[in-house]
């Protein structure tokens, strides 16, 4: 395997793979020009030819260059955990990932965070949209290994507030935790300004995490700054009974009534949506993130994704931290359709491959607040990409590209990802830092986090009820 590395070393490159994903579908015999890190033309060789014949044009034969994937749900503070959640019943976040999370300190912060990072490269994503209510020195360690790894980051801070603890609701309480929030994003904004890869956002983890007068007041400071807001909505059945009989109705229709809707807000799961709610999630024009995954290894309800896609419902894919592989989730997105819709109707198509790989290319940079940074081979946009090894006999010969990369494709088949134009990893490897090093030097300190958090296991491991009857 031969080093391209030389080539990104110029802040102007040119290459010809065998394939290139538009916006518009694959195309071939076409050019990908690049110049400081922004994609200056996409499209026929002849055509770039004829204007720049001085440049030279890097031909990548038996190869296919497509958008780095988004991941538009994760929790940087869950690389650690895995396996820990196999079996378990849902709501997970209340005997695992809160009581872990809580337990770290700024340096485990930093940890985790580059150990999701470099999963998250290793399996195609160039862009994370991270979900974290953190103080400002825990936020600035993911900042640091966002940066040492070199991924676009949408980072966040926020604030909590048990609701379900009613001592905890009076206004002295609320208006703390609301001057709280405020100052963290206001901190935050000016934080990301300084970096290249990062945009902020704000978070309230979800309708028991936040009283109205709380929710609104972020939500506001979002809309008037331009910067995401972010909640977890209808995920679990626990969560929407509990919003029905504490205000008569449900956690969407809440958000709606206190402002929490619209452009600048993303709603991760939704997998529990009325008709009336998708109504209002298209008409606000909320993002929505489709967690596949999260729906099988959680027990949850799988989203109404394909109706989302027909009734014009923005949304991305995202991880929920399961498993940082996005041929895998592009996969998953398309089953959990077919198995929870499609077979029951005769519907064959399931949305067709596109929409998957648009949902977790320009759909996530959309609903992330990345449509005018990243999301597709287009001009204007950052060079955010994946070369793939387009020779293999699993994708031979090559029939439907979409397709094949829905189904087929694998993440040893990436060869190069490039973000803002710069080689961050080749051939699984990251560039500039040694991977195999830093997992060996911290892999004690994941153990022994995870062994020293009060997490509540109620499955067990599976050698140990291999042998009961469940």
């Amino acid at each position: 395997m031969q080093s391209r590395g030389r080539v990104f070393e110029s802040t102007e490159f040119a290459l010809a793979p065998d394939t290139l994903l538009t916006p518009q579908g694959p195309i071939n015999d076409a050019v990908l020009h690049v110049i400081e890190g922004k994609i200056n033309f996409v499209g026929d060789t002849k055509e770039f030819q004829a204007v720049n014949p001085d440049l030279i044009i890097h031909r990548l034969e038996k190869c296919a260059i497509i958008p780095g994937f988004i991941d538009s749900h994760t929790h940087s503070g869950q690389a650690f955990g895995k396996a820990i959640t196999g079996g378990e019943p849902a709501q997970i976040w209340r005997r695992i990932w809160v009581p872990m999370e809580t337990s770290f300190d700024e340096q485990t912060v930093y940890v985790s965070a580059k150990w999701m990072f470099l999963e998250a490269l290793r399996g195609g994503f160039t862009a994370i949209v991270n979900f974290a209510t953190m103080d400002t020195n825990k936020t600035l360690a993911v900042h640091r290994a966002a940066n040492e790894v070199g991924i676009r980051l949408v980072s966040s801070t926020g604030v909590a507030l048990p609701i379900e603890r009613s001592d905890l609701l009076d206004s002295v309480h609320v208006n703390a935790a609301i001057d709280l929030g405020l100052s963290r994003a206001e901190a935050h904004i000016k934080a990301c300004s300084a970096e290249r890869l990062i945009s902020p956002s704000i978070c309230v983890p979800a309708v028991q995490s936040g009283p109205a007068d709380l929710i609104r007041s972020l939500s506001e400071f979002c809309e008037n700054n331009e910067i995401l807001f972010q909640i977890h909505t209808n995920e679990h059945h626990v969560e929407v009974h509990w919003c029905v009989t504490e205000y008569g109705m449900r956690p969407m229709e809440f958000f709606a009534k206190y402002g929490a809707v619209g452009p600048h807000t993303l709603h991760h799961h939704c997998t529990l949506v009325t008709d009336y709610e998708i109504e209002l999630l298209r008409d606000t024009g909320s993002g929505v993130s489709y967690n596949p995954l999260a729906s099988a290894w959680k027990g949850d309800k799988v989203a109404p994704a394909l109706a989302f896609q027909s009734r014009g419902v923005r949304f991305g894919i995202g991880t929920d931290s399961t498993r940082s592989d996005a041929f895998r989730l592009l996969e998953v997105a398309e089953t959990a359709q077919r198995f929870s819709q499609g077979m029951q109707l005769a519907d064959f198509s399931c949305g067709a491959a596109y929409t998957w790989l648009n949902a977790a290319s320009l759909g996530g940079a959309q609903v992330s607040g990345l449509g005018k940074i990243t999301g597709a081979l287009s001009p204007g946009l950052k060079a955010d990409f994946l070369i793939l090894d387009a020779s293999r006999p699993e994708v031979l010969p090559s029939w439907d590209f979409e397709w094949e990369l829905v189904r087929l494709y694998n993440r040893d088949q990436i060869q190069a990802v490039v973000i803002d134009g710069r080689l961050v990893m080749e051939f699984g490897q990251p560039v500039g830092w040694n991977a195999d090093e830093f997992i060996e030097a911290e892999e004690q300190r994941a153990r022994r986090v995870v062994d020293g958090a009060p997490i509540i296991r109620r499955h067990g491991p599976a050698f140990k009820i291999k042998n009961r009857k469940l």
